[in-house]
């Protein structure tokens, strides 16, 4: 099969590679440094029936790829091109069944420059056989199929941290490659912890707004008199400190997409505001007069029932199905108990490079994990294990190890007071290199802007957290509080310069 004979170079050793690598089961490509097609193995003949090997041998990838007739991509152009190796997906033009990962590998010589370049397929067929051996999971292919990269390369698998494998995974993929194709507004309802904001964050980066804004706000965590300045911004002027105008965060997404987690927390009284922006498609800042014309396409989140909430007179029903134009539902961890080892894996390895450490789970650990029904979900997971990354010694978790974090008939066992999202906080903050100060500064104005909301005096306001009033006045000032003008009134607010 070869036009050459550097597979023979070798022979003085006594080694046939020809033979060896003819015996291997992966497919393999093998080209010199012009591109010109040196060898090709009986696997990667087996796994392509079209083409005709006395056709190929001698001849460039540029030469084939115009021909059309056998390929029209390959990962050998990339690597010449780069000088490195490259991984891609690849789909057969004229077999779409045939789909694969192919990693394209530099040869090097003496003086650091390509020799050849050996590209390897791995099929599904290659990952259907470790899953009955290893019972190793198997990707659905067809979720990377579209959309195929530019210039006739090969994609790469279009979901970003979205993983999972399970029959409900891959019928969300199928709905989210769809959505993102428009502008419609989505609902993204499910329990706290199912990947909400990792979905919306995929159907911006599908979507022709990919390279404009993504502005991400948790409606729970504004207090309800910062909503208006939050998502409308203001004006110099509008209230005592604001000694500059700011831009609202509809504002700061337009052109792009806003991310409106937990929806169903945002008081009523602005919800009337937020249909009105919808509705009208622009907004006016507070203080201000002019208005500014929005194009935000509007993804929303929440895990509460939208349906008693309107039934109750808690949500506005017209503002409902304004944002329900697209209902997408993310089932519970526990309904997908086959995407569990997968998830594991991948939480792993993100923190073997955070945390500079290996640690793994032996089978009847990995099974444990399976049968939990993690009420928490997803965050839930990725917590309990990133908090052995900190707090446990051993490289390899025992049943006996992690059982204590796990509790009976779903319930966890750590202490009562225990706060998933104050340690999703404080992890993001430790990853993004913030100090200590920095992270406690943020959490002091977090915590005072939510005691001006409820207790619209210093003196209350100290009284509630325990220290002095003085010491409420230095605070605010250090932090950037203020108190919003109204008529005759004086009203706390928090405000961002």
């Amino acid at each position: 099969m070869s036009s050459g004979n550097f597979l023979h170079t070798a022979n003085e050793t006594g080694i046939d590679f020809k033979k060896i690598v003819d015996t291997l089961e992966c497919p393999i490509y093998i080209t010199n440094s012009s591109g010109v097609t040196e060898y090709i193995n009986q696997a990667y003949l087996r796994e392509n029936p079209i083409i005709d090997a006395d056709a190929i041998l001698g001849r460039t990838i540029d030469d084939i790829i115009k021909e059309g007739k056998y390929f029209k991509n390959a990962i050998t152009t990339e690597v010449l091109k780069q000088k490195k190796e490259a991984m891609a997906f690849f789909v057969h033009h004229l077999l779409p069944e045939k789909m694969a990962f192919v990693s394209g590998m530099p040869v090097l010589d003496e003086e650091n420059e390509i020799e050849h370049v050996v590209s390897i397929l791995y099929a599904q067929s290659f990952f259907q056989k470790l899953h009955a051996k290893f019972n190793y999971p198997i990707y659905s292919f067809e979720s990377y199929h579209e959309p195929l990269g530019k210039k006739g390369l090969p994609a790469s698998p279009p979901f970003a941290n979205l993983i999972g494998i399970s029959r409900p995974m891959e019928e969300l993929k199928r709905i989210m490659l769809r959505v993102a194709k428009t502008d419609a507004s989505v609902l993204l309802r499910g329990e706290s912890g199912t990947g909400k904001e990792v979905v919306a964050e995929n159907i911006q980066k599908l979507s022709a707004r990919a390279d404009r804004p993504f502005i991400k706000l948790n409606c729970a965590a504004i207090p309800a008199s910062l909503i208006e300045s939050e998502l409308f911004g203001y004006e110099k002027g509008a209230f005592t400190g604001a000694s500059s105008g700011r831009a609202g965060f509809f504002e700061q997404a337009n052109g792009g997409t806003i991310f409106l987690d937990e929806i169903g927390d945002l008081p009523f009284e602005a919800q009337a505001k937020l249909l009105r922006v919808l509705q009208q498609k622009e907004i006016v800042r507070l203080g201000g007069t002019r208005p500014v014309k929005l194009n935000v396409r509007v993804i929303a989140a929440t895990n509460a029932d939208l349906d008693k909430k309107v039934a109750d007179k808690q949500f506005r029903e017209d503002l409902f199905y304004r944002i329900n134009l697209v209902p997408i539902h993310l089932i519970p961890l526990r309904e997908r108990k086959t995407d569990i080892p997968l998830l594991t894996e991948y939480f792993l390895h993100k923190f073997d490079a955070i945390y500079n450490r290996i640690i793994r789970f032996p089978t009847p650990t990995l099974n444990l994990l399976v049968d939990y029904a993690w009420p928490g979900n997803i965050r839930e997971l990725e917590n309990i294990i990133e908090y052995l990354y900190i707090c446990s010694d051993e490289n390899f978790i025992t049943e006996e190890m992690i059982s204590p974090l796990l509790g009976k008939n779903g319930q966890r066992s750590l202490p009562e007071n225990f706060d998933h999202g104050l340690l999703d906080f404080c992890s993001s903050q430790i990853r993004l290199n913030h100090t200590l100060p920095d992270i406690l500064s943020q959490i002091e104005r977090t915590v005072l802007a939510l005691a001006l909301d409820k207790y619209q005096t210093t003196y209350h306001i100290a009284a509630a957290l325990g220290v002095s009033q003085p010491t409420i006045v230095r605070k605010m000032q250090a932090l950037g509080l203020g108190r919003r003008r109204s008529g005759t009134d004086t009203q706390m607010i928090c405000y961002q310069g």
